[in-house]
């Protein structure tokens, strides 16, 4: 009997899928495009459909707020029975995915940087830009003050094409997802922070299926919505109102993704190694569904490599002057802490990061094994279909995917203009890479944020200083692997759908949702969303013009393709100048001996996952060590005191409460923002 016999079949809602995920991509492409500007220039945190202020979570708001939103409808009678477990989990997966779409289509990201380098080098954009991944110079100039009809028949050959190559980009990691599915969700049961604090809203909005929740007054998961609440509602005000009290210091010394950073005149200045802190609750809460092993290394990691060895090498005479800098410069400027000798930690960061996939790949080997052999027919019938049996298409299937989407995408990078090596790491890094960050996303709710770990096997074994002059395959080479390693929601949204693919999994597994009717949920939204998001995009910009819409200078007002990614100052140093592959080795084999020890002895208290984000700039520039040491506080007198029962009773519901409340606030937020944008006051 074949595995697809024995599953139980259940009927998909494609129809009403496929419109929810038009009028996300499309409306929600519109929401986002014209939240006004906040004080940073970005666009306001509080109206965003996107990201919360905390970058480096990569938790997106969009699904919190609509599930949040079918909570109250589903209390109005005529609605009532249709809001079930299974089809809020559809709803959940393609608000998910829409979100990495929405989430900031900055003009460093996607299709807006082949716009830029067309109005801003207009001549070189001939030679680096091949015809069919941007319309004219003429055409994209016209983008800037907009204002006119949206000139579709210029720009539908480009619309084509990154749709086509977002797609196969997302069947490529939907593929990589699949494989690695059971292991994590089924086996390790990876927890995934992220759809545990929204799994707590979804089984609200239903709960005669899903069991009865405690909603009084007093329950736990009211108490942490209201304390959501009663944070967000200064930060909304003041985010949307200049002249609003700055109750929370946010306009001072504080960047929009909610870290303080350290000053020159501070008491703390002597402290070399410290230059932020996260101030936003927001990560103590993601940080309190995080497991306590997790967290203490991340805090203790950070400790040892950040504070105490820096502060040592500083006495040697290293990092002079630092001490004069602001929290800021003590990251970038100078003898930095991210970049410069002795430690170089972002090279150190991005050998512990392919460290640890490399490790994934290989304390899996049995497993990865028993899904190839699955797919060559190797197994006998009672264990392919014991092995298969929750899986939503066959292990053939499967690699039949990976490997036809991996063979389009060489085609296409050829197309543009790159060698086959360069075809080959592109590719090659979004999973090495992504693999590691989604690792870190699943246990710990955060990940390492930062462009220049992208273009580090790039520099190994292609291009390990930028040629002169710059070259076609150079130029690409430099953004794709930057920046589809980098934000989840940037360059086509690579990192989005790794992530979203396999939360979407998870929450299957939570709501107890076929897992063929979750991939049915997936490929569909993959499909429909980009296509979406592009026309609306497009409309959007023309319309209002891109000089009127936050965060969009960078499409008209500088280059980052040319300008910033492939310029030869930052690439010869990213991820650290020269020499920078010994401290690379260093962080592999850190990681690779903490992963291996990690995984054979239960007792061993230091883990790989804390110690890559230790050091990574998830913790330098974002201080996530702070929202890890008050969650670790927290989580530890938790169980000290009140034992598995008083977290799981208490502790869990109200820190999803917490980010409950939070996102609330934003539904009320992106209101008010896009009455400020029409409307200005």
């Amino acid at each position: 009997m074949s595995v697809e016999h024995i599953r139980e079949v259940e009927k998909t809602p494609l129809l009403y899928i496929g419109i929810l995920a038009a009028f996300l991509g499309s409306f929600g492409m519109w929401l986002q495009l014209t939240t006004p500007s906040g004080i940073t220039g970005r666009p306001v945190q509080t109206g965003s459909i996107g990201f919360p202020s905390i970058c480096t979570s990569a938790m997106t708001t969009l699904p919190f707020m609509v599930l949040l939103v079918m909570g109250g409808l589903s209390r109005l009678q005529p609605i009532k029975s249709r809001v079930n477990r299974k089809n809020l989990t559809y709803i959940y997966i393609v608000s998910l995915i829409s979100s990495y779409y929405l989430g900031w289509l900055g003009a460093c990201a996607s299709w807006g940087v082949f716009i830029g380098n067309r109005i801003q080098h207009p001549e070189d954009s001939i030679q680096y830009i091949p015809w069919f991944m941007a319309p004219t110079s003429a055409i994209a100039e016209q983008i800037v003050l907009g204002g006119i009809a949206t000139p579709w028949g210029d720009l539908l050959t480009s619309m084509i094409f990154w749709w086509i190559y977002t797609v196969v980009n997302a069947v490529m990691v939907l593929s990589i997802v699949m494989i690695f599915r059971r292991n994590w969700i089924d086996i390790e049961r990876v927890p995934f922070p992220h759809v545990i604090a929204a799994h707590e809203i979804l089984a609200r909005a239903t709960p005669k299926e899903l069991g009865e929740r405690r909603t009084s007054l007093i329950s736990p998961f009211i108490i942490g919505m209201v304390l959501g609440v009663v944070f967000q509602v200064p930060l909304m005000m003041s985010d949307l109102f200049p002249w609003f009290p700055d109750i929370y210091g946010w306009r001072t010394n504080t960047c929009s993704s909610g870290q303080w950073y350290i000053t020159a005149d501070s008491p703390l200045a002597g402290i070399v190694g410290f230059a932020t802190a996260q101030k936003d609750p927001l990560g103590v809460a993601i940080g309190y569904l995080t497991p306590l092993s997790v967290l203490f290394n991340i805090w203790f990691w950070y400790l040892i490599c950040i504070i105490i060895l820096p502060q040592i090498a500083y006495t040697v005479g290293y990092y002079s002057g630092i001490t004069g800098l602001s929290g800021c410069g003590r990251i970038w400027c100078g003898e930095n802490l991210a970049y410069g000798d002795p430690f170089k930690w972002q090279a150190v960061s991005v050998g512990a990061a392919v460290g640890l996939s490399s490790l994934i790949v290989v304390l899996s080997r049995r497993y990865l094994a028993d899904t190839i052999n699955s797919a060559l027919g190797r197994l006998s019938n009672d264990k392919k279909i014991e092995i298969e049996k929750n899986e939503p298409v066959s292990y053939r299937s499967t690699y039949l995917m990976l490997a036809a989407s991996v063979v389009l995408l060489f085609a296409m990078y050829l197309t543009m203009g790159t060698t086959l090596a360069s075809a080959l790491i592109i590719p090659l890094s979004v999973f090495v890479f992504w693999l590691a960050w989604v690792r870190q996303i699943g246990i710990a709710g955060f990940y390492y944020m930062g462009t220049e770990k992208g273009m580090a096997l790039a520099r190994i074994f292609l291009f390990p200083s930028a040629p002169e002059p710059l070259t076609k395959d150079f130029v690409l080479t430099s953004y794709f692997t930057q920046f589809t390693t980098n934000s989840p929601e940037q360059a086509f949204q690579v990192g989005g759908n790794f992530i979203s693919s396999f939360e979407a999994f998870r929450m299957a597994d939570l709501t107890s949702t076929n897992n063929r009717n979750a991939f049915h949920a997936i490929v569909v939204s993959i499909i429909i969303i980009p296509i979406a998001c592009l026309i609306s995009y497009y409309y959007t910009t023309f319309t209002y013009g891109l000089s009127r819409i936050a965060g969009q200078y960078g499409s008209y007002g500088c280059d980052p393709l040319l300008d910033r990614n492939a310029s030869a100052d930052r690439w010869n140093m990213a991820p650290a100048a020269d020499p920078w592959i010994p401290h690379f080795l260093v962080g592999f084999v850190i990681t690779a001996v903490l992963s291996v020890l990690h995984s054979r002895f239960i007792w061993f208290p230091l883990e790989p996952v804390g110690f890559t984000l230790a050091i990574s700039k998830a913790v330098i520039p974002w201080g996530i060590w702070s929202s890890a040491l008050v969650a670790w506080i927290i989580k530890t007198i938790t169980l000290k005191i009140g034992g598995s029962k008083a977290h799981e009773n208490w502790g869990v519901p109200v820190a999803t409460g917490f980010i409950a409340g939070y996102m609330l606030i934003h539904i009320v937020g992106t209101i008010i923002a896009h009455i400020k944008f029409f409307f200005p006051f």
